[in-house]
């Protein structure tokens, strides 16, 4: 049967590297492809914070400026509203003249008392200022493309008889560290008052854009904007730059995925050639019962020792033949071993308890193989007790159907680690089950004051309700033995008792002056044993 079972997990485990190595590639290819729209993401999110950033203090550095023209030109225009120069005399013009030439901002300056023009920094025209356009918070007026008698227009400003000719491109025309198409737009009262030349700005959302506020006049807003081709090429100078280490991370991804891929399926060889070479060994924990101490059954424990003399933890090849469809192996390996230790111990009462999977319910097969085996072996199927963990639990009615067969047969059914997962009554009403097994968790809670303490009690009191037995696992203390004897428990494993020993060594146990009568090893508490 077992050399059945390995040529049938041989050609499992062919079809499994198959369908692994499709998974690794597959899941490389998700990798990097992820890998790589990470790195794009962050690039991009990069590209768009520094030009914010960049952005935000163009706009600071213009209003910085646009401030100081207004204050510059407010303080040189009411020097001129209050001296005596008011004819167009030559002293008259030259101080015009000379702060036209100090301020760069400044194209020229006029002298207009009652809104007209008599003079300026360079000519004696005369003519009428046009209405104004707006007034500022200052009480100044504003004329918005205002040329008089030059070519370019102007931003005229000032309450009179002087008013200042301001260059508006000076506002907004400042020199960047950074070569971008950049485009500064200064508002008052939501209407342009100067804005940068050659770029013509879309209301479109993808553009970038950071705005300040004047500190003086809060309808005053300079803009700064950037358009979307701005943040596709800062976008690719940084995805140039992310793109090595986005290489890097993307083959340290491949190589774990490889490695695991690798491990799993070698884990799938290495049980296979484990039970080929004999690695595998059944070790037996009795138990006892806590009234007398007499040793009735004991539980079969499967330990891996490789030839290397490394040991395997039965968490990790258990659970990974569980969930590889390898456990069915594993399970005949036990039975048949424990078959034939059991037929040696003819002379002696004693019956082992092994546990099932899943899996092993579902085998339409199960049954009938168990019973060959016993058969075999002369065994009464009493003396093979079968434990089923409380996570198999929630099965179908084929699975019910084989542990009522099971049960039929003469095995008893243990409940293993009971407590732990999700059963109900209604599966302990419906399933022919003889014994509860209160995980060890909850005994060593007995007498901690843990919010677990009072667990094993409620099991006790539930099993005795529905007419069962139960054993206790992981006992360590001889208090806890006592309390779990006061609450009715009539069985109990644990180090307190026995550890899990090989056959050889339980042989000689049950043939020792004192087997019936069991003593505790220890009252210190120890460490479970895995």
């Amino acid at each position: 049967m077992r050399d059945i079972l390995l040529n049938i997990g041989r050609k499992h485990n062919q079809m499994r590297k198959k369908k692994l190595l499709w998974q690794a590639i597959l899941i490389s290819i998700l990798t990097c492809v992820a890998v790589t729209l990470f790195a794009a993401w962050l690039a991009r999110e990069q590209a768009k914070e520094n030009l914010q950033a960049y952005l935000q203090d163009v706009a600071e550095q213009a209003m910085m400026r646009s401030d100081r023209v207004f204050t510059l030109s407010g303080l040189f225009l009411d020097e001129l509203d209050h001296s005596a120069l008011n004819d167009c005399s030559e002293a008259h013009q030259q101080r015009l003249s000379e702060i036209a030439f100090d301020e760069l901002f400044v194209r020229s300056v006029l002298y207009a008392p009652d809104n007209i023009v008599q003079c300026s920094a360079s000519s004696r025209r005369v003519y009428p200022l046009p209405a104004w356009d707006q007034k500022t918070t200052m009480g100044r007026s504003l004329w918005f493309e205002f040329k008089g008698r030059l070519p370019k227009p102007s931003l005229l400003y000032g309450t009179g008889p002087h008013y200042a000719m301001i260059n508006p491109l000076y506002l907004v025309d400042i020199l960047p560290a950074q070569k971008r198409a950049l485009y500064i737009e200064a508002v008052l009262h939501q209407r342009v008052l100067a804005s940068t030349k050659g770029v013509r700005v879309k209301t479109d959302q993808a553009w970038l854009q950071q705005s300040r506020l004047s500190k003086s006049n809060p309808n005053y807003k300079i803009t700064a904007y950037l358009p979307p081709a701005e943040l596709q090429r800062a976008w690719l100078t940084y995805f140039k730059d992310l793109l090595p280490l986005g290489i890097v991370l993307c083959t340290l991804l491949i190589g774990i995925i490889v490695w695991l891929t690798r491990r799993s399926f070698t884990m799938g060889l290495e049980i296979i050639e484990g039970l080929q070479l004999g690695e595998f060994e059944v070790h037996y924990q009795p138990i006892v019962a806590l009234a007398s101490g007499e040793v009735s059954s004991a539980e079969a424990l499967l330990r891996w020792k490789r030839q290397n003399g490394s040991k395997i933890s039965p968490d990790l090849f258990i659970g990974y033949a569980e969930e590889n469809g390898q456990i069915s192996l594993l399970t005949q390996f036990v039975l048949e071993k424990v078959a034939s230790d059991l037929a040696q111990l003819a002379n002696m009462d004693i019956a082992v308890a092994v546990n099932l999977s899943g899996e092993d319910l579902a085998s339409p097969l199960f049954v009938e193989n168990l019973a060959a085996l016993c058969k075999k072996h002369q065994l009464a199927p009493k003396r093979i007790k079968l434990e089923i963990t409380e996570r198999s639990l929630v099965m179908g009615q084929n699975e019910i159907a084989v542990i009522t067969r099971l049960r039929e047969a003469g095995h008893m059914i243990l409940i293993d680690d009971f407590g732990t997962g999700y059963s109900s009554l209604s599966y302990l009403h419906n399933l022919p089950v003889d014994i509860l097994k209160i995980d060890k968790s909850f005994v060593q809670a007995l007498g901690s004051g843990a919010a677990t303490h009072h667990v094993a009690s409620h099991i006790v009191q539930m099993a005795k309700a529905l007419g069962l037995s139960v054993v206790a696992e992981g006992i360590e203390t001889s208090g806890q033995a006592d309390t779990l004897k006061e609450m009715g428990v009539e069985w109990g494993q644990g180090w307190l008792y026995a550890k899990a020993m090989t056959y050889a060594d339980l042989k000689q146990f049950l043939q020792g002056p004192t087997p019936v009568s069991l003593k505790p090893l220890s009252f210190t508490p120890l460490s479970e044993a895995v």
